[in-house]
């Protein structure tokens, strides 16, 4: 679409709302911006201001549909709200700003998707193309609006992209060079109303791809493995627990990639830098893509063994009294939390709790078996968990109003050799504005302890 002198409509004035105004204001588009927050409660709107762009606030109202051509939904606005239902029987185009950004890419994009580990990918990714010399731009659901950041990167380039469900929703040509699905749990229910619902949205991810496309597929999630069936780009698997024919997998320990009937040896599994199987998962899903890009596998090896990971996932805090404390905020679904359990081998005193997304708690209780000694439970799910722990026979449980808080009495409830981790199991929006907001909050909580 040609966005000069076209009325445009954002919805939802968080991050990837305002970069996506700012670029179209830039393009010579007539921009109006409406979120369901007050103007006191949102951030960076003075730049649109200032900019002349329409502001509404607190509502969004039918009128705003009058004259419009296009409307970019921002990723934390649900899709079946009444201004969308009516922009559908006006025939109006909706798209999300991960849509609007891959209309001016021009390097190839990497995308990266899944229920868990896409930062980790997405950043480990970007860590062994930059040891290779590559010039790379990370975007998307990492934090960083992929509108903002085309510009930076020149067709020789890599877009490295962490994609999300609620950007997939309202894509309509977003076609990654490479796209990789690192596996599908139940998660955002509630605004996806249905598990299907959701697996269909993360398909979208290679709907537009073609044969001179590549898709990465995780060869252990059955559902994941399923979608070969429906793919027109060239696939590669990868897997902790098969040999395969073709692709990245773990044999004997060692982590090795198979081709042409030759197999090529990486390095131990035992030797990366990030631990756990689910990490083991993310480190195969990102050699498959350096295999596709033909990046030196020396360099692929040397940044598996030296990346410990990002913030906010499985990140250590600090030592206090011989008491360990993990910030493992990103969990932001059961599935996450469990996978953060299984990978410590310490007595775990364990945070949890947040926004309530219908998620189902059970194999997350279940994960506590041997491990976890002590459960402090905070936001609106609190007596939901709760009720779960109790219906296994977990009743070592205690709640609290604030994390600072639940940090105190976690401390006070370890003992020497223990671990303190905040795993939510759930999303921040209840309490904290983002994951990144709950982590920053849990360590200077900490901190304080040692003062």
């Amino acid at each position: 679409m040609e966005l000069k002198g076209k009325n445009v409509l954002i919805l939802g004035l968080a991050r990837s709302g305002i970069a996506a105004a700012i670029e179209l204001i830039n393009l010579g588009a007539k921009v109006t911006a409406s979120d369901m927050k007050s103007k006191g409660e949102l951030k960076d709107i003075a730049a649109l201001e200032s900019k002349g762009a329409q502001l509404v606030f607190g509502e969004h109202p039918l009128s705003l549909l009058n004259g419009c051509d296009l409307i970019v939904l921002s990723p934390g606005v649900p899709s079946d709200i009444n201004i969308l239902d009516e922009a559908r029987k006006r025939d109006i185009p909706i798209i999300s700003e991960l849509e609007l950004g891959f209309w001016f890419a021009k390097a190839p994009i990497i995308a990266v998707t899944g229920t868990n580990g896409k930062t980790t990918t997405t950043t480990l990714i970007g860590e062994i193309f930059k040891n290779e010399g590559k010039n790379i731009t990370l975007a998307g659901n990492i934090g960083i609006p992929l509108v903002r950041e085309v510009e930076k990167a020149e067709a020789k380039d890599f877009l490295i992209v962490e994609v999300s469900s609620f950007q997939l929703e309202n894509i309509m040509h977003f076609k990654p060079k490479i796209s990789v699905i690192l596996n599908i749990s139940e998660d955002h229910l509630n605004r996806h109303k249905t598990f299907e619902n959701y697996i269909e949205t993360k398909a979208r991810i290679f709907e537009n791809q073609t044969e001179e496309d590549y898709a990465v597929l995780n060869y252990d999630d059955p559902i994941v493995r399923s979608f070969i069936k429906r793919i027109k780009a060239k696939t590669m698997f990868f897997s902790q627990k098969e040999e395969l024919s073709r692709g990245i997998y773990v044999k004997n320990g060692v982590i090795v990639i198979r081709e042409n009937g030759k197999i090529y040896p990486l390095l131990k599994a035992e030797e990366l830098g990030i631990k756990g199987s689910h990490n083991l998962e993310n480190a195969l899903a990102a050699a498959c893509v350096a295999w596709i890009c033909r990046i030196n596998l020396n360099n692929v090896a040397e940044t598996l063994k030296d990346f410990h990971g990002v913030e906010h996932r499985l990140e250590f805090v600090a030592e206090i009294g011989q008491v360990k404390f993990i910030n493992d905020s990103k969990a932001t679904n059961p599935h996450s939390a469990q996978k953060a359990i299984e990978a410590l081998n310490e007595p775990i005193v364990l945070i949890a709790g947040g926004y309530d997304k219908k998620s189902d708690y059970t194999d997350f209780i279940r994960a506590f078996s041997g491990k976890v000694k002590k459960l402090i439970l905070i936001g609106d799910t609190a007596d939901v968990i709760e009720d779960a722990a109790k219906k296994q026979g977990f009743y070592d449980i205690q709640k609290t109003d604030s994390l600072q808080q639940a940090v105190k009495l976690a401390y006070s409830a370890a003992t020497p050799g223990d671990v303190v981790l905040l795993s939510p199991a759930c999303a921040s929006w209840d309490m904290f504005e983002s994951f990144e907001e709950r982590g920053r909050i849990f360590k200077e909580a900490v901190y304080s302890l040692k003062t």
